[in-house]
């Protein structure tokens, strides 16, 4: 017999849409920029879907798979079959040409992921430690770095170690640059940079990039110049958005924070404010109104470079409502008030990483920082990955001391961290309390991934690792330079994966008609295990994946027992542009924890501006046909949209002053439905 059900839903309720602000209708970008994007992911996972898997991968350990050309101190996967990597300004090997025809040493490389080669790329300025992310169009831009230096990192301005000023790789000042790249598969899309259009007000080195909820960034903090720690005659402490240059605004957390403010960490909640930790302190910061709100200290260690834990926004599901909390895992309680842009002051690799492991969920009412597992040993410059099972990937770092490097000689070379730590672990977060980190079935890298060192998510579920370079230039003495890739491969990695046989839609929009994707269910699936999320890798850099977010779509299914086909019944979306920001993102389906081979969409409209928000989607109840006959598995469901009216449908961007972007708060209307005799509360 068919379950009864009966719902009662009461009516959604949305203001109306607010025009776009007039600072974004002159963007810089083309629109067409983001179809050109769509076609050739589409393109790319017509090549790879069909297979798309590499042979006799080493499940729950890594190979290595290539050369980078350049030390990666910065990577993204750009599109599904190509990884950008950056380096700053140093003597690698493989070379370009600059335009006036000087062969110089290449800092940047774009790494083909099918034939795993690295091919040089230009870039002119210093991108030594420059922050990076995507925009709503899928552009991808990179901002700050340091001045111009020559050999052993020397600065080209320093008149005692570089008397005669000499510049032999023509370098130019990376501290208020910004390059832009629109990624293509051909290599022939190159950094663009210069101008004012690609010009911050001001030098910013460490500086941190967050999406808002326009598809614009927010560029946060930073120094004048590089050093192991913030001073405050090196300080910047102000923010900017881009491309809206609405200029510098100043912010008080900044200051408050020295000496460990560089690369804040810093994420964009549903309310439209963004969460903010750097040294002990903790805020939640208004953009419309300027203002600061103070939250509890971070308790055991600090957490931000150089201290460097690994740091990641927990999965978004319906769930948890949507409900952002933030995972931070390792660090350092060395005491760096010892320390200043000079160095580090004291023996830094003598001292233990921290092994603590806290979270903090900031649009609660109350946010309180509380105890997680403890990780299996202390890790600095660890790395978070989100894996499409909805696991993480905890890979990199070193178990004594920090980031950063020096010429103190206290261990091997000018590392400041030592005893590097090469074997991952997976944190489940949805396990029981003392169980969520595992080993079981993993093996250990044989690189030392330390100072500089990156990694991302690739369509495959690969995870991609490379980078390590704690040293001022180039060199092969203990721990040298690596421009070694490898592939960590997950356990399920060559399990039959689950192959979509219709189309992904090209766009997911916030809120509106929900879609189908239909696959073939082997007879071993369980349909009600299955999921569909969406992943933005981020910008890896210094053990931060900028802008790195997973977010797991509500659904329903029609199951035919008969045929084996399964249709999933996909929501949209969340009605909120601050829940998941637009731009470029992988979509997976994901059967009993196997996911299929990832491909790009664009959350959005493609465009650098306030997004349209819609009605939350309405899915139709699971069924299971059998002959012919369906079963109801479940109520008519509304997509779940966020933990209270406030962050769940206050969706619609509001160009702030300044050039901000902060969620609108709509009512949120409250669905009663009787499931079964079970009372169900849902958020539409």
């Amino acid at each position: 017999m068919p379950t009864i059900t009966t719902s009662i839903m009461l009516p959604l309720l949305f203001l109306p849409l607010l025009p776009s602000s007039s600072a974004h209708n002159h963007s810089p970008f083309p629109r067409d920029s983001a179809t050109r994007h769509r076609n050739l992911a589409r393109a790319t996972h017509s090549r790879r879907n069909g297979g798309g898997l590499d042979s006799n991968p080493n499940l729950g350990g890594f190979t290595v798979v290539g050369d980078s050309g350049v030390s990666a101190q910065m990577m993204f996967l750009g599109t599904s079959q190509t990884v950008y990597m950056l380096d700053k300004t140093e003597n690698n090997s493989m070379t370009v040409t600059t335009p006036a025809g000087v062969i110089r040493p290449a800092w940047g490389s774009f790494y083909d992921l099918d034939t795993n080669t690295a091919t040089p790329m230009s870039v002119m300025s210093n991108t030594f430690c420059a922050g990076g992310m995507s925009t709503g169009n899928g552009s991808w831009a990179v901002f700050g770095g340091n001045q111009p230096v020559t050999y052993e990192g020397v600065a080209v301005n320093d008149k005692v170690n570089n008397p005669s000023g000499a510049n032999p790789y023509s370098d130019s000042d990376g501290g208020t640059a910004i390059r832009m790249l629109t990624p293509c598969d051909s290599g022939d899309c190159p950094w663009e940079e210069g101008g004012s259009a690609l010009t911050m007000t001001s030098k910013r080195w460490y500086p941190t990039i967050e999406a808002l909820g326009d598809g614009s960034l927010i560029v946060l903090g930073g120094d004048q110049n590089g050093g192991y720690v913030s001073t405050f005659a090196q300080n910047n402490p102000s923010y900017e958005y881009w491309p809206t240059n609405t200029g510098k605004i100043p912010m008080d957390f900044l200051n408050a924070t020295v000496p460990l403010n560089l690369f804040p960490l810093t994420f964009l909640m549903p309310s439209g404010k963004l969460f903010m930790q750097a040294y002990y302190s903790t805020i939640l910061y208004d953009m419309n109104a300027q203002q600061e709100i103070a939250l509890p200290d971070m308790p055991y260690a600090a957490r931000v470079y150089p201290a460097s834990a690994a740091v990641a926004m927990l999965p978004l599901t319906p769930e948890n409502n949507y409900t952002p909390t933030i995972l931070f895992c390792g660090g350092s309680s060395a005491n760096f008030t010892k320390s200043s842009d000079g160095g580090a002051g004291f023996n830094v690799t003598a001292v233990p990483a921290d092994d603590t492991c806290v979270r903090i969920s900031p649009d609660d009412p109350n946010p309180q920082y509380s105890d997680d597992d403890s990780l299996p040993e202390g890790r600095s410059m660890g790395n978070f990955i989100y894996m499409p099972d909805g696991k993480l990937w905890l890979g990199n770092g070193v178990n004594m001391g920090t980031a950063g490097y020096g010429d103190e000689k206290y261990s091997y070379g000018q590392s400041y961290g030592q005893d590097p730590v090469y074997d991952p672990v997976i944190y489940d977060p949805n396990a029981a309390p003392g169980q969520r980190f595992s080993r079981q079935g993993l093996s250990p890298s044989n690189q030392e991934r330390m100072y500089h060192s990156t990694a991302t998510l690739l369509p495959d579920g690969a995870i991609l690792v490379a980078g390590s370079n704690p040293n001022k230039d180039v060199t092969t003495t203990k721990w040298g330079t690596s421009y070694v890739v490898e592939k960590f491969y997950p356990l399920w990695y060559s399990e039959p994966r689950p192959v979509p046989t219709s189309d992904w839609p090209e766009n997911l929009s916030y809120g509106g008609e929900a879609f189908n994707v239909t696959y073939q269910s082997s007879g071993n699936n369980s349909v009600s295990n299955t999921k569909v999320v969406v992943i933005r890798p981020g910008f890896s850099t210094h053990c931060m994946n900028f802008g790195q977010r997973y977010l797991e779509l509500s659904t329903t299914f029609t199951s035919d027992e008969t045929s084996g086909e399964v249709t999933m019944h996909v929501a949209q979306m969340p009605s909120n542009a601050n829940i998941f920001q637009p731009g470029p993102a992988l979509i997976f389906l994901v059967v009993d924890g196997v996911p299929s081979i990832g491909q790009f969409i664009t959350v959005g409209s493609g465009a650098i501006e306030t997004q349209e928000v819609l009605a939350a989607s309405v899915l139709p109840q699971s069924s299971v046909i059998i002959e012919g006959q369906s079963n109801s598995t479940g109520a008519s469901m509304t997509a779940v949209a966020g933990p209270s009216a406030s962050a769940a449908t206050g969706g619609q961007s509001l160009h702030a002053s300044g050039g901000a972007t902060a969620g609108l708060v709509v009512p949120g209307t409250l669905g009663i439905a009787l499931v079964s005799g079970a009372l169900l509360a849902l958020w539409s």
